[in-house]
């Protein structure tokens, strides 16, 4: 009787989702902060010409990807995406991005968590996740420019940047382009954490195991 209590207990703790660590949370501040720089890095890059600007996403989501990837594998556990994401959302928020920016990698952060555990955080469900959380951050951004494009051009103005730039911002917001953009973020993204679990596949297994 006592061995047949014990092997249930000890069955129920196995197929118990394992809970996050101080080592997870390092981790997943560390490489959260990673994957946010990328993307910025590559923002700064784009941010010169206003018909590149909103492709940041797009682009920047390819290397976020594989480091987002990495992360998912180093800490398959419930609430990894939400807690990297909101990471994100807070620095962005920290280093004065508008507030939609935040809201929008917050929600996508939920959305992305919500979807590893449908998916029992297989690979399909990393992917797609990613591909929802960076979505959403930049229909974050350009959220302020939908709603409120009248203000838009002088907070563009009191960032520093012109009159023209703003607009031109706004104008490509209103173009065909626009949801185009969007589809092809939602692919970039599929495709960086598809290359970070190949990577991680043949160069981090050992990390997992």
């Amino acid at each position: 009787m006592a061995a047949t209590t014990t092997t249930a207990a000890a069955t129920a703790v196995a197929g118990s989702p394992a809970r996050l660590t101080a080592k997870d949370i390092v981790l997943l501040a560390v490489f959260g902060v990673v994957t946010f720089f990328v993307m910025m890095i590559v923002a700064m890059v784009c941010s010169f010409s206003t018909d590149m600007a909103w492709w940041t996403h797009a682009i920047g989501s390819i290397p976020a990807g594989i480091v987002w990837a990495y992360l998912m594998a180093r800490v398959p556990k419930r609430g990894s995406a939400l807690i990297a994401g909101a990471i994100m959302a807070l620095l962005g928020f920290v280093m004065g991005m508008a507030w939609t920016g935040p809201v929008g990698m917050l929600v996508g952060a939920v959305l992305c968590e919500l979807i590893m555990i449908a998916g029992k955080r297989a690979k399909w469900s990393i992917a797609v996740g990613f591909a929802v959380l960076v979505v959403c951050w930049w229909f974050g951004q350009i959220s302020l420019i939908l709603f409120a494009s009248e203000s838009y051009v002088q907070m563009v103005i009191d960032m520093g940047m012109t009159a023209e730039y703003g607009q031109g911002l706004i104008d490509w917001v209103h173009s065909p382009v626009f949801p185009v953009c969007g589809c092809v973020t939602a692919v970039c993204a599929l495709l960086g954490s598809w290359l970070g679990m190949r990577i991680f596949q043949k160069h981090f297994a050992r990390i997992a195991a």
